[in-house]
């Protein structure tokens, strides 16, 4: 049997002429939809916003940066503002003839005159919540979205972020940079920060097509001025600078929908930013090809095309997850470099190191199983060079990388590690074993075809103790004592769990992986751990809260499939 498009042969998507043949008209097709909505929400008594005028409007006061060059408003701390020194820029100072307005004005006007605010479900509890200074005047809008964009501020490396070098870089500083730039982006994330306040203090919203309460309806109306914005935004702008505004909504506009608990709608924009980012014109790509060019001084321009790579390409194979018909085209093509190379990724001596191999073959592993996913326990497939080839390459890529973990677990330095990181070196731990069997079960035959050796068993049961060992962690007492950054995130156990446990041909071990995924006790990211378990229905492993997906997606790209998915870490 020929591999026809298959192992090192699969066609690669062809990347477009111009960004105009993945316009933002045709990315974002729910834009008509959202405007209705907005429509329908400022009928009911949400004072409609004025429309921006184009261009700014000359600033007078303030300091000579912000007034005279930038053309933004200066929040005039003393003696240097925080808008510029925030942002990595110089303050040039202030021009002593300038006659400042009062900041105690503004805040008085603001009390008198309540109706320039969009009513919301805000609480006076929430609303008493402290602004921090340098945020009050981080961006222009109304208290209740300064206060919404606080809120994102707040959580979103830890809520959406990833266990990355330039997590922090991108959520503290690239991101607020666009929202004080771009005003499509502002209301994006006021949105995201107002859904995510809501998720916190109302719960799951558990039936999409229900009305909206007010702090609903103000999402949605900030929700909608973001997509009517965005066409507007991205015209007459760089290529570089159109993608970076186009992505970065796209993650907003994913992260929103999550929240609100709408996956079909979250998931047709993550398929829309994973397209962009598949086909990158050669203007972009050379800010991810060549870091050296790009990383000078304070440009961190590769460094942020490099976290969204690696951001969506995590949430690419998340997906998989609740779509079975969806080829992971960012897995592909990184797997596609250094298929034949079995050292890949495989010479670290940091927990970092670990955390970056074990992603990168968990990776590869998921490509090389979509590849074959037709496949398994096919003895005249495996029996040809090409795949069982690659298939040693990646089982000696995961030999040195359990060695690496042995010899670093053997070093004292071990037990110095914070507990965080001791939780994330043992979510590694669990993901590199999970994907050791699914690729070792890949040329056997399936579930029900032939009963477990004594050696596959044993290693379902190393698979479990790991799992459990890491469950004890996370119920410990200590772990509640949490504060750093990134502790309750990007760990990808109820994923590994599910499938590795779905793959397994004992059905007791099965049984048993399952339920610990059923039961797993922590929140993973914006994918939760528990709302994820909800929509699963394995093997009579039912949840008691589960619900069915969205039957279809009108993405080509994306179609939903009760089957099993062919891997997922």
């Amino acid at each position: 049997m020929s591999l026809v498009r298959g192992i090192g042969g699969y066609e690669t998507p062809q990347a477009p002429n111009d960004f105009q043949r993945t316009s933002i008209e045709h990315v974002y097709s729910q834009v008509a939809a959202m405007e209705s909505i907005a429509t329908n929400v400022e009928g009911e008594g949400t004072a409609t916003r004025k429309q921006m005028q184009p261009g700014k409007r000359k600033v007078k006061t303030g300091c000579t940066t912000c007034s005279k060059i930038r053309r933004v408003k200066c929040d005039e701390a003393k003696p240097f503002c925080v808008r510029c020194t925030s942002t990595g820029r110089k303050c040039d100072g202030y021009d002593i003839n300038a006659n400042p307005r009062s900041r105690k004005c503004e805040v008085a006007l603001a009390k008198t005159s309540p109706n320039r605010h969009p009513p919301t479900a805000v609480s006076a509890a929430s609303m008493a919540m402290s602004l921090p200074r340098p945020l009050l005047a981080d961006i222009s809008g109304t208290q209740v979205e300064r206060f919404y964009f606080n809120c994102f501020r707040t959580i979103a490396g830890e809520a959406v972020g990833i266990r990355h070098k330039y997590n922090a870089m991108f959520w503290k500083e690239t991101v607020p940079q666009y929202c004080y730039e771009v005003e499509s982006m502002k209301h994006a994330f006021i949105a995201f920060g107002a859904a995510y306040h809501n998720f916190q203090t109302a719960g799951e919203r558990a039936d999409p097509s229900a009305p909206p309460s007010k702090t609903e309806r103000f999402i949605i109306q900030q929700y909608s001025l973001a997509m009517k914005g965005l066409a507007q935004d991205t015209q007459q702008v760089s290529v570089r600078r159109r993608y970076g505004i186009t992505l970065i909504s796209c993650i907003a506009f994913f992260c929103i929908e999550m929240l609100r608990n709408d996956w079909h709608a979250a998931l047709t924009h993550l398929s829309n930013g994973l397209q962009l980012m598949a086909n990158l014109p050669d203007e972009v790509s050379d800010l991810l090809n060549n870091p050296e060019k790009w990383s000078q001084g304070s440009d961190t321009s590769h460094a942020r095309v490099l976290y969204m790579l690696r951001l969506l390409s995590r949430w690419e194979v998340a997906m998989r997850l609740i779509t079975g018909d969806f080829r992971p085209r960012l897995t592909l093509r990184t797997y596609e470099a250094r298929k034949l190379d079995a050292s890949a990724g495989t010479d670290f001596n940091t927990l970092e190191g670990i955390y970056e191999a074990v992603d990168g073959y968990c990776q590869d592993a998921s490509a090389f199983a979509w590849l074959t996913r037709n496949h398994q326990g096919d003895t005249h497939f495996w029996a040809q060079h090409r795949p069982k080839l690659q298939h040693s390459v990646l089982m000696e890529r995961s030999r040195l990388i359990g060695n690496n973990i042995c010899f670093f677990q053997s070093n004292s330095d071990m037990n110095a590690l914070s507990m965080q990181d001791n939780i994330f070196f043992n979510a590694s731990i669990l993901r590199h074993k999970g994907a050791t069997l699914i690729l070792r079960m890949l040329p056997l035959p399936g579930i029900y075809d032939m009963s477990p050796e004594p050696g596959e068993i044993a290693q379902f049961e190393d698979f479990i103790r790991a799992a459990v060992n890491l469950r004890d962690l996370l119920v410990g007492t200590t772990v509640g004592k949490l504060v750093e950054e990134n502790a309750n995130v990007d760990l990808a156990v109820v994923p590994t769990l599910y499938v590795t446990g779905s793959s397994c041909r004992d059905e007791r071990l099965r049984k048993k992986i399952l339920s610990l995924a059923m039961e797993w006790p922590r929140r993973e990211n914006l994918w939760d751990g528990p709302a994820l378990r909800h929509m699963l229905d394995v093997n009579g492993l039912r949840s008691s809260r589960s619900t069915s997906p969205v039957a279809n997606l009108a993405s080509e790209t994306v179609k939903w499939s009760s089957s099993l998915p062919g891997m997922w870490f």
